[in-house]
């Protein structure tokens, strides 16, 4: 049952793909310290989107979507950064980036996921970051960003359960559009 639960919400979260691809993403946990909670985005891998990967790769995260390759683009976008070198980019429809964590140093306690969004065109589906605790009942997403908008701050948060084990993180686009992210933070609010 707790492997189904783990798909159910991976399926939700990422528009129909396993949870297998996403757990590679999983950082250990830094050396002698693996129960202090981290309070910045220092827990999330290329959050500022700064390291770009090799074909459309965007390093640290992973990439999901709901129809076949040939309707969205995802990658890192020199061209609209919030702030540095780059910011992420998709468009199109149905689509997600995720980045999973150990959720032990946060369990217990209320955490926030922000980062900066932009979109252009988006339909009424909206533009939405989310946290899930791969639990039932702990998917969690930001009110829907829709139509064309500057760079903005949008979050969500998520009391981690006691036994969660790991969360993913994540953006997805969930209508036509473009929706642009930058400068993602993970931090324990209380």
């Amino acid at each position: 049952m707790k492997h189904f639960s783990i798909l159910a919400a991976l399926l939700l979260a990422a528009c129909g793909q396993g949870s297998s691809q996403a757990q590679k993403n999983l950082p250990a946990p830094a050396p002698g310290n693996s129960t202090a909670p981290r309070t910045s985005g220092a827990a999330l891998v290329n959050a500022d989107f700064e390291q770009a990967g090799a074909d459309d790769d965007v390093p640290g995260w992973f990439k999901t979507q709901h129809a076949g390759p040939s309707s969205y683009l995802m990658r890192i976008d020199p061209d609209e950064p919030y702030a540095g070198h780059g910011s992420f980019h998709m468009t199109q429809v149905y689509g997600s980036l995720t980045q999973t964590v150990d959720a032990r140093p946060y369990a217990g306690k209320t955490i926030e996921v922000s980062a900066m969004v932009k979109s252009k065109g988006v339909g009424p589906g909206g533009w939405k970051l989310f946290v899930d605790a791969y639990l039932p009942g702990t998917l969690v997403y930001s009110p829907g960003m829709t139509g064309d908008t500057a760079w903005q701050k949008s979050s969500v948060r998520l009391k981690v359960p006691a036994i969660a084990q790991r969360l993913i993180v994540g953006v997805t686009l969930l209508d036509a559009g473009d929706g642009w992210m930058d400068n993602v933070e993970l931090k324990v609010v209380d």
